[in-house]
């Protein structure tokens, strides 16, 4: 019985650390894409170090909440796969930098793209859970792919429309992860029923 007490424990402070990480991540994102709208004199190469190290870190926790007993299901059940990729894609950016520095925009138009696909996926599953807001990520999800696309096939000239297409792809991305991050992460509160059923089923 403690033993399962304490698993359980592990595994709710996995789905803290993996729902806050979802969080600061999104807080990254909308700097990130703040920054990219109105800064445009970043060197490339400090542009490759800070992108590989956010890929990273955004790997690490999708693995963490993908590992964690997440009631819900929802949020982080494709993270696995996902996760690995961002950290195999992070590690290749520091060690490249400068070699693959015309590929980055395009690369993260892949990214946001492979995202909100599985996002819309998610939004399905959320229907079906009955979470009111699956609508709203699966809006999210389709404003990210639309500038995802955008940041792909660049149909426009201009340097400085590249820079706030990204930008807005970066904000929306930021807005769609902390929309799921809010409601599709299941975190237990103290005398929460469904974390007293949990206890049941275990004993």
């Amino acid at each position: 019985m403690e033993s399962a007490i304490g698993k359980r424990g592990t595994g709710l402070k996995k789905v803290n650390i993996a729902r806050n990480g979802y969080i600061l991540i999104s807080v990254v994102f909308y700097i990130a894409g703040l920054l990219h709208m109105i800064w445009h004199g970043a060197s490339p190469l400090m542009c490759c170090i800070a992108g590989g190290i956010i890929l990273i870190v955004y790997g690490i926790i999708k693995i963490t909440g993908y590992l964690s007993d997440d009631l819900y299901c929802l949020a982080f059940q494709y993270d696995l796969g996902c996760g690995l990729f961002l950290i195999v894609a992070g590690i290749l950016v520091l060690m490249c930098n400068m070699r693959i520095q015309q590929y980055l925009s395009r690369g993260l138009g892949f990214l946001l793209l492979l995202d909100s696909l599985m996002k819309i996926q998610m939004s399905r599953d959320a229907k079906e859970f009955g979470l009111k807001s699956w609508n709203m990520i699966l809006i999210f999800s389709i404003i990210v792919g639309i500038f995802s696309v955008l940041i792909i096939v660049r149909p426009f000239q201009s340097e400085n429309m590249l820079h706030i297409i990204i930008g807005c792809g970066l904000l929306m991305e930021g807005a769609l992860n902390h929309l799921v991050a809010r409601d599709a992460v299941y975190v237990a509160k103290r005398h929460d029923p469904l974390d007293k059923k949990g206890e049941e089923t275990e004993e």
